[in-house]
């Protein structure tokens, strides 16, 4: 049997190790009632987008996620308020605190950023007039695959694959777009998630990762995610 790169090896490991969670919330996505969200919730400003950090994020993709959940807001009558606000003031507290990167190690200090990420909201929350924040994240999910055929959080898709073995069964990696809206206690107001694409790839009887550099390229998946997270709204 043909050996995986060590490469591929160490992301195989990632994305089955380290994904525990499932996708396919069946759930009502509306953790209070849908009326209520409605009438109380008018203006909701945006995080950053997001990516699960075995993920290329690039800019043009977190572009793509914001105009599309910012069209549905607009189109069903919230104010929204940009990321770049939240963004500016993250800025701000990152340099009020002498920057994130360790001078010893030049790695990103983990407590620094947690800290100013917390204390951004927090500001934005004092600064602005708002009724909540929506994040959105590009979230890595496992599910269940079955013929090369895998369908989670909206979406129907053929696993690529080469060689036989019709029947092979797997539990394979995927992504989605989480919607994630909150109110000023932190509390969750809405959850829903729209799937993009799978991450690993069939040869014969294993999966393998797929390049990373190939992923989050499609931008109609990557738009109609963002569309099938936010269509309840």
């Amino acid at each position: 049997m043909r050996q995986a790169p060590m490469r591929n090896l160490l992301s195989l490991a990632v994305l089955l190790m380290s994904v525990a969670a499932i996708a396919a919330d069946t759930e009502d996505p509306f953790r209070i009632n849908k009326r209520d969200f409605e009438k109380t919730y008018k203006v909701i400003a945006l995080a950053p987008p997001e990516a699960e950090a075995y993920l290329q994020f690039r800019d043009e993709v977190k572009a793509m996620l914001e105009q599309e959940v910012t069209a549905r807001l607009k189109k069903r009558g919230y104010t929204v308020m940009p990321s770049s606000v939240l963004s500016a003031i993250r800025d701000e507290m990152t340099a009020q605190v002498g920057g994130l990167t360790d001078p010893k190690s030049g790695q990103t200090d983990a407590a620094k950023q947690a800290a100013v990420r917390d204390h951004s909201f927090r500001e934005l929350w004092f600064r602005h007039k708002i009724d909540a924040v929506a994040i959105v994240r590009v979230r890595i999910f496992s599910v269940p695959m079955e013929s090369d055929k895998v369908a989670w959080d909206g979406v129907s898709q053929t696993v690529e694959h080469t060689g036989g073995r019709e029947e092979y069964k797997a539990n394979i990696s995927v992504s989605s777009v989480a919607v994630a809206i909150y109110d000023s206690k932190d509390a969750p107001l809405y959850v829903s998630y729209g799937g993009i694409e799978p991450l690993l790839r069939r040869e014969g009887g294993q999966l393998q990762p797929l390049p990373v550099e190939q992923l989050l390229r499609d931008e109609k998946k990557i738009r109609k995610a963002a569309q099938t997270a936010v269509e309840a709204l």
